[in-house]
């Protein structure tokens, strides 16, 4: 998906954010948001390094 296009989209969204306006996406659009999501998601590891010790509070 090109950025202009995923520009489009978020601008979109978050210009209904602001008026609490309805925003209204294509089932198209809706799944090339969802493909460019899974592509960013795909290519992030899945696990976290740390190192120890570890204090989870």
């Amino acid at each position: 998906m090109e950025d202009v296009v995923l520009d489009e989209f978020i601008q979109k969204l978050l210009n209904a954010k602001v008026g609490s306006k309805q925003v209204v996406l294509s089932g198209s659009e809706i799944g090339k948001l969802c493909l460019a999501a899974k592509r960013v998601f795909m290519s992030q590891p899945n696990l976290l390094e740390l190192k120890a010790p570890i204090k989870i509070c």
